[in-house]
């Protein structure tokens, strides 16, 4: 067995792996016999978004599999991919699931923040790449490349984290409230 292979491609998708997880744990939470009716649906909607985004993200493997196996390089895989993914799966999210309980939809606030955020990072990197496949820039490392690499691996880990423990870890809605009550200040300051 080829252990440098094996532990290459778990390492390679080990997000996809911690998502797998994450939706499994989820899944665990949603068949607890104690848990009330109100708690079960809460927990069965958090269940069928982080499958959706476990799914997303394990869609690239077969992908990635089907480009090696064919020999099949372009300048556009695998980052344009990734971004068609992103944005397919966001639009899928936002459009076709119907979320109604808090923790939720704060689930789906924070996937849709990290997988907007990842999709600007693989739009920019994408163009950055096309930039240098086309000679208008030096092929050389900068530091947007570990921007990329660091920003993508903290959504990524952001969006795992929100989904396992349905909390506001960034304190979005403290921060959304507090914007509220200065402009509601200011409003009134200007009646």
């Amino acid at each position: 067995m080829d252990w440098d292979l094996l532990s290459g491609f778990f390492s390679m998708h080990l997000v996809t792996w911690l998502l797998f997880l994450v939706m499994l744990t989820n899944y665990v939470r949603t068949s607890k016999v104690y848990a009330t009716c109100s708690v079960k649906a809460e927990r069965k909607e958090v269940f069928k978004l982080s499958a959706v985004v476990s799914c997303s993200y394990a869609l690239m493997i077969p992908i990635e599999f089907l480009v090696a196996f064919f020999d099949f390089y372009s300048r556009y895989f695998p980052y344009t991919v990734y971004l068609f993914l992103d944005i397919c799966t966001l639009l899928f999210i936002n459009f076709f699931i119907k979320l109604k309980s808090e923790k939720a939809v704060l689930c789906k606030r924070y996937v849709t923040l990290c997988l907007s955020c990842n999709s600007v990072l693989f739009l920019l990197l994408q163009v950055d790449l096309l930039f240098m496949h086309n000679n208008f820039k030096p092929f050389e490392a900068w530091w947007f490349w570990d921007v990329f690499t660091i920003g993508v691996n903290f959504f990524d880990g952001l969006m795992i984290l929100v989904l396992l423990s349905c909390r506001d870890v960034l304190f979005m809605r403290e921060f959304e409230l507090h914007v509220l009550a200065r402009r509601n200040a200011k409003l009134r300051i200007s009646d």
